[in-house]
């Protein structure tokens, strides 16, 4: 028996398998699909290393906002690659804006720019600056700080600190791949903002550095990490408690404690029937809003020709990108282009660039019957039409990429949806609203006694949204250990 069985192989399960390793609990990962790391894996084409979603993070030196969770998890002295202070270039009607690193850098910039607009940059700002006070602070007392700016929508927040229209688009343009709607919480909006504010990074070797980091941790603490293991159900033992879980496989293992990492409502589809569990129950998971997906176009690059670019570039074409229509007939409007990190060690020239739009599942819902190696030509057809389109934005702004482009992928919410378990393909799991309850912050309780919920469903997305809240659940879970 395991001490705690913990389902879903992505950064969210793998992170709670390190913190209750480390705790000396005796702990088994399982992950569905044959590779680890959820939307961090990797896979190969045209012989480059390609990231299904992970491109760059925020707050990772000593000092900054993740730095401490680095560390919990032993990550802290991975290749990290820091980005330019100019972080990420902005184009908005034809000309080029920049936000810089740092705070006093990112206000004077800003205020140098807007300088009417000083009072509202001044308590952005400050805003920033509490966020990171009262983040870790959040991980004891869910029901405090954050709580009220959950329930604050971001989008009136900046509409009544800003009269610049200019200046509020500019605000988004980090954004543009999030789940950005007129009800996106202020919290999710200035917490996602204030991590890449403080330092941005990228990473050699991309998600899979981190994925394998994590796994090695577990193992070598004894723990197991198993992959192509399916988990089909969950078997409850009569008295309020999950007692095991049944794989694909016929395989049933047993634990003291269970985490899920997937999706809440596949999670609770996979529960028992039993009176702990009524159809409310079932119906509100299954209704609850969940993120748009992701439209990526990842390019091959011939050698020596794109210099490679220490900075995020971001195309925001759209009047207002909190009310951008996503959909299959829609243009691509706002596109996120990042340059990778070069295999080739201190290579200056790119040899692979990620192209990032947002999109709703209802683009591709008339496809969702197939599945990947199995997709209609009109499907293909579609793909190929959007990435010309995004490939089109791309050029503009990076003079020679057509030309040196040598093999084109692309995914959509379906392809999100097959290999990272998402419902809809939904690149942040269920949609955190102002208007919902907690700004629609899910607990990671669940009705049974031993059982917990975790991941970018629950708390907050990104790798220190999801990171936070596996620290909050393995807290849940050592103290109910050592009450046993």
């Amino acid at each position: 028996m395991y001490d705690t069985i913990i389902i879903g192989g992505g950064y969210a399960g793998l992170s709670c398998g390190v913190i209750l390793a480390k705790a000396g609990q005796k702990v088994c990962v399982l992950e569905k699909g044959r590779v680890l790391g959820g939307a961090f894996q990797c896979f190969q084409r045209s012989g480059l290393r390609l990231d299904t979603g992970f491109h760059y993070v925020g707050g990772v030196s000593e000092g900054e906002i993740m730095h401490p969770m680095l560390e919990l998890l032993g990550l802290s002295d991975l290749p990290w690659v820091q980005l330019d202070e100019d972080f990420i270039e902005v184009h908005i009607d034809g000309e080029t804006y920049h936000l810089r690193c740092g705070y006093d850098r990112f206000a004077e910039s800003l205020t140098r720019q807007f300088p009417s607009e000083k009072a509202g940059i001044d308590a952005l700002v400050e805003t920033m600056r509490d966020i990171a006070e009262h983040i870790y602070q959040s991980v004891e007392n869910t029901s405090g700080y954050e709580n009220k700016l959950m329930q604050i929508p971001a989008k009136a927040w900046i509409d009544e600190h800003f009269s610049d229209p200019l200046l509020t688009k500019l605000l988004c343009a980090n954004a543009v791949t999030t789940d950005l709607t007129p009800d996106l919480p202020l919290y999710s909006f200035i917490q996602s903002l204030n991590s890449f504010v403080q330092h941005s990074y990228r990473i050699e070797g991309g998600g899979n550095t981190i994925t394998a980091r994590l796994r090695d941790n577990i193992t070598a603490l004894g723990g197991e990490v198993r992959t192509g293991c399916e988990v089909t159900a969950f078997h409850d033992d009569g008295e309020g408690n999950i007692a095991s879980v049944e794989c694909k496989n016929g395989e049933v293992l047993a634990a003291r404690q269970f985490i899920s990492t997937i999706h809440p409502a596949i999670s609770v589809a996979l529960m028992p029937e039993c009176p702990q569990i009524r159809g409310i129950y079932r119906r509100r998971f299954s209704r609850m809003p969940n993120s748009r997906g992701i439209f990526t176009v990842q390019l091959a690059i011939k050698p020596d020709t794109i210099p490679y670019r220490n900075h995020v570039i971001s195309l925001l074409g759209s009047d207002d990108p909190w009310n951008t229509d996503y959909g299959a007939a829609s243009p691509v409007e706002n596109l996120l282009i990042n340059f990778n990190v070069p295999q080739k060690k201190d290579s200056p020239f790119a040899d692979n660039i990620d192209l990032l739009t947002p999109m709703e599942y209802s683009a591709v819902e008339q496809w969702s019957e197939s599945r990947i190696g199995h997709r209609p030509e009109e499907y293909r057809a579609f793909k190929e039409a959007k990435a010309q389109e995004c490939i089109e934005m791309a050029a503009k702004e990076i003079p020679g990429l057509k030309e040196s482009i040598t093999a084109v992928y692309t995914s959509t919410p379906l392809t999100y949806r097959d290999y990272t378990g998402t419902v809809g393909g939904s690149a942040y799991g269920i949609s955190k609203q102002s208007s919902a309850i907690a700004g629609g912050m899910l607990s990671p309780m669940t009705p049974f006694k031993n059982m917990f919920f975790a991941g970018q469903s629950l708390m907050l997305h990104g790798m220190l949204g999801v990171g936070m809240t596996s620290i909050l659940v393995t807290n849940i879970v050592k103290k109910m250990a050592d009450s046993q």
